[in-house]
């Protein structure tokens, strides 16, 4: 009997789930390949681009208008992707926000942003642009259609190149005039109007770092971009209200000057060139410089002035900053100290200081305007030569070891620390003669060698004390017979008090006041520890001041040897010496004696 097996739900909910994916995606694949299919036939030019603005695809119709896109390694949002679309970079952030934007005519020309094209062939189109959503309403891609109007700009620039014959033919139309024709130039004419009035809304509306203003006539402001805020401190709704409040943040001290030039362009229609002067902003306090540059132009029948007011701060501060540098370059080089020689890039002399006049035998009028290889023929040997390269080509600082040159002429070698300095148009060189310090060096050097060969004696005791009698200086002798009381320790930093019995130390101490006291040599022979032991050291010491450069007593020199083997020497020959004279005083006794005995017998 066979049993039904019963519903697998859980199984039938997966397969249901599978086919309903399945679905969906034969679905987006049908609505992309139907979308797909409707770009490549669009008789408009159409182009997509990701969310990041990298080009996904384009259609013929784009191709033939602007030619082969999307163009390798150019996004839609840098300087070149933004000029082939039309579109100002505040445009973009409304388009990734969800917004639709359309541009106003735009004459295109891919030669004139570096890509391929041929030159002088320019189309006109105006761009429609929108966002592309996801299921979540999230941009995922941006579409971008381009309206071809490069026929329709043609006939319009024809229609006004072309001689007027008359006011009246010009006024009055003819009787044949279709007034469909008319009616068509009308509203070209109306459309021009709103794309050139587009373009300075766009234009206004964009500008950073600078602010544009219209002048009417008589002088009231009747259009200002939001940047002059940034600039002044000042809202474009309250200087179009009152326009005496852009002049309000005119420093005082050039408000007059620009009033003056005001006046002045109201009757000749020009700014003049250079026109600068400061701002104070309103909100922050900051100074500012500004130059404000403008003409006369004509706006829907009336004489209006197209300003640009540019914020030069950084320039000012630039400028500034290279005159200090000029001046302080100037001062350098008319210092004595130092040679200090200026070149161009091209290796001559702009610049030979008194120090450099001094240091290397050549006057300022026999190297100015000079290569400076004609000066110093084998200056590549020097190793000179190569920091001049590299500071002008790396354009940084280079420093050198010190080097000793020598251009052949009689008395005239020494030796030089370098540094050398990109300064605008060539490079600055520093040439320090430190041929005096080096031989005091040299000096200090050989005196060094000649105390370490002192210091080094095997057998003598060469020790140095301060003025209050410590232990400054000892070379090893010293340390041995000096110290042998402290166990190898140090005598550096100690006085004789710490180092040997009272009486040795008094010894020596009187000896060191004398010193110090009449400024000359004292000689003391002495045990370090009781005379009578045979464990006794003896040293024979020559004391004599220790002098500075100047001559004046800092402390006290000791020089002195073991003399232990010498004094035991003498000791054990006065003790023979005495041995011997009381052997023969006992043989003169004796002798004595038997000449008496003799002397007796023979009576």
């Amino acid at each position: 009997m066979i049993i039904p097996r019963g519903r697998d739900t859980r199984r039938e909910v997966e397969e249901q789930a599978a086919f309903e994916e399945a679905e969906r995606r034969r679905a987006e694949l049908r609505a992309a390949a139907t979308f797909d299919s409707f770009i490549d036939s669009s008789p408009v030019a159409i182009e997509l681009f990701d969310s990041d603005g990298r080009p996904i695809r384009s259609n013929k119709a784009a191709e033939r208008l602007l030619g082969k896109v999307p163009p390798p390694g150019i996004t839609l949002f840098e300087e070149r992707g933004l000029k082939r679309a039309g579109l100002l970079e505040p445009q973009v952030k409304r388009i990734l926000a969800g917004a639709r934007v359309e541009t106003p005519p735009t004459w295109y020309d891919p030669t004139e942003i570096g890509l391929p094209g041929v030159p002088g062939r320019k189309v006109c189109f105006r761009a429609t642009v929108f966002p592309l959503f996801d299921a979540e309403g999230n941009v995922t891609r941006i579409a971008v259609l381009h309206e071809d109007l490069t026929e329709l700009k043609r006939l319009e620039e024809s229609a006004r190149e072309a001689p007027v014959a008359s006011v009246a033919e010009a006024t009055t139309p003819a009787s044949n005039a279709d007034p469909r024709d008319i009616e068509f130039a009308r509203r070209k004419l109306e459309a021009a109007l709103r794309d050139s009035e587009e373009r300075y809304r766009s234009l206004i509306e964009s500008a950073r770092g600078h602010a544009i203003i219209r002048f009417a006539e008589d002088g009231r402001i009747i259009a200002a971009s939001p940047s002059i805020q940034d600039i002044t401190g000042v809202s474009r709704e309250t200087v179009i209200t009152d326009s005496s409040a852009l002049f309000a943040q005119v420093h005082p001290d050039d408000i007059a000057r620009v009033r003056e030039v005001e006046a002045q362009v109201r009757r000749t229609g020009q700014y003049p060139p250079n026109h600068r002067f400061r701002i104070v902003n309103k909100s922050s306090g900051a100074q500012s410089w500004v130059e404000m540059r403008g003409a006369v132009c004509t706006f829907a029948s009336r004489r209006t002035f197209e300003v640009i007011l540019l914020d030069i701060t950084v320039l000012k501060q630039t400028q500034e900053l290279i005159q200090e540098h000029e001046a302080s370059i100037a001062t350098l080089a008319a210092s004595a100290a130092d040679a200090v020689v200026t070149i161009d890039k091209d290796w001559v002399v702009t610049a030979w200081s008194p120090g450099a006049e001094q240091e290397t035998r050549f006057s300022a009028n026999e190297t100015l305007g000079r290569r400076l290889w004609d000066i110093y023929p084998d200056l590549e040997k020097s190793g000179i030569a190569l920091l001049f390269r590299r500071t002008l080509l790396e354009r940084a600082p280079q420093h050198s070891k010190e080097l000793f040159y020598q251009d052949g002429r009689e008395k005239y070698a020494a030796w030089f620390a370098v540094s050398t300095y990109p300064i605008p148009g060539g490079a600055l060189g520093i040439f320090r003669n430190v041929t005096q310090r080096r031989k005091v060096e040299q000096a200090w050097r050989d005196t060094e060698s000649r105390l370490r060969a002192l210091m080094d004696n095997p057998t003598a005791v060469i020790a140095l004390k301060d003025k209050s009698l410590r232990y400054v200086a000892a070379n090893v002798p010293a340390q041995r017979l000096l110290g042998s009381s402290l166990g190898g320790t140090s005598i550096i930093g100690k006085t004789d008090a710490e180092l040997f019995p009272s009486a040795v130390t008094g010894l020596l101490s009187s000896h060191d006041r004398q010193v110090l006291e009449r400024n000359e040599s004292v000689t003391v022979e002495l045990a370090l520890g009781d005379p009578k032991s045979d464990l006794a050291v003896w040293l024979h010491l020559t004391k004599q001041p220790w002098r500075d450069a100047a001559g004046t007593v800092i402390g006290i020199l000791d020089l002195g040897f073991d003399i232990t083997r010498m004094v035991r020497a003498i000791q054990e020959l006065t003790r023979r010496r005495d041995y011997v004279e009381k052997l023969l005083a006992e043989q003169a006794q004796t002798l004595n004696r038997a000449q008496a005995e003799l002397s007796r017998w023979a009576r």
